[in-house]
């Protein structure tokens, strides 16, 4: 009998590729692609579809990257990553937006090796599957107790199991060229983690939903480069706010939500020159406003005797609110130096 198959076509370079619903080693950069390299020697064209990089944008390969693509109770997501590649950190803000925001600051997608998720509430994991789904270079990085909170408390499909890498409270590992640590966070979530990020001499540590500061988080946060904070209310609006006095209670307690005044006067107590960056995070829609949580914050830091900046070129403490509803600008955060 005549054999009609083709052929199959040897290549040992097709050959070494993981199969479609094989594992994937993230830390191949062969298989997880590349972000943009700024201020390096570039071997290969750059991707037509990507916008050009002004040579003003041009920053060290061990830098960190940071984006916020939406803060607070409406959806949080952010990106963090090196020019070897990045993560996000939680998925509550709709994908394709995220595609697109990447992209618009010569970032691919493909260059995203996955999502760390902070704990499991819907603002923080609504697009988690969706995102896993349409790009399969990305893992879901999660403690299996968050990964076991998210599937009992959503409607979400089980087989977000086969895209899930476990990763454990104090122990480090490693993507994108960054050493990533996950620590202990005080919120009414399913196992609550905060990450700090390690790359070179740079550190930026994620905190985010937190009642107060726990001890591992005070350790990761004394000695950043930049931080990532919760400011979400300010006490005088939730105390007299259209909340019902239940949920004022749920978030002014120890596994609720930081205010303004307590963010103030832990960021007073150890600002230092090494802090160029304060990064202000899930602000409440109804109890804060931009303006009374940069005051509430800033005051502190002056009277700490801190030096302020309005620009993150400058030396000194920079300050910021980052978007409810939109993207930030990208932040290039290297040694002694922050551009956006």
């Amino acid at each position: 009998m005549t054999d009609f198959r083709r052929p199959r076509r040897l290549s040992s370079d097709l050959d070494d590729l993981p199969g479609l619903f094989d594992y994937v080693d993230i830390s191949r950069d062969d298989i997880a692609g590349d972000i943009i390299v700024r201020k390096t020697a570039v071997t290969e064209p750059a991707d037509p579809e990507l916008p050009d990089i002004p040579e003003t944008q041009l920053v060290p390969r061990n830098a960190l990257q940071f984006i916020s693509f939406g803060s607070g109770s409406s959806g949080n997501c952010a990106f963090i990553g090196t020019s070897k590649g990045g993560v996000l950190i939680d998925a509550g803000v709709d994908g394709k937006y995220v595609t697109e925001q990447l992209l618009h600051n010569g970032i691919d997608a493909g260059a995203v090796r996955g999502i760390l998720l902070t704990h499991d509430h819907s603002d923080h994991v609504k697009y988690a599957y969706s995102l896993l789904r349409y790009n399969r270079n990305m893992r879901l990085f999660c403690t299996p107790k968050t990964l076991n909170g998210l599937l009992r408390r959503h409607n979400i499909s089980r087989r977000i199991k086969d895209y899930h890498t476990p990763i454990y409270k104090e122990f480090p590992f490693e993507i994108g060229g960054m050493t990533i640590t996950a620590f202990e966070v005080s919120h009414d979530g399913t196992d609550n983690v905060g990450f700090a990020f390690e790359t070179g001499e740079i550190k930026m540590v994620i905190l985010t939903d937190s009642g107060y500061i726990t001890e591992r988080a005070d350790f990761y946060m004394h000695d950043a480069d930049a931080l990532m904070i919760e400011a979400n209310y300010d006490a005088e609006m939730l105390m007299h706010g259209p909340y019902p006095e239940h949920l004022k209670a749920r978030i002014a307690s120890r596994s609720g939500h930081l205010d303004n005044a307590d963010t103030a006067a832990y960021l007073a107590r150890i600002v230092s020159p090494k802090l160029r960056n304060v990064f202000l995070c899930h602000l409440s829609h109804d109890n804060n406003c931009p303006e009374i949580a940069l005051a509430t914050v800033r005051t502190a830091l002056r009277s700490a005797g801190a030096k302020l900046s309005d620009n993150p070129l400058d030396e000194g403490t920079n300050v910021c609110v980052l978007p409810r509803f939109a993207a930030s600008s990208l932040f290039i955060i290297s040694k002694n130096h922050i551009t956006k």
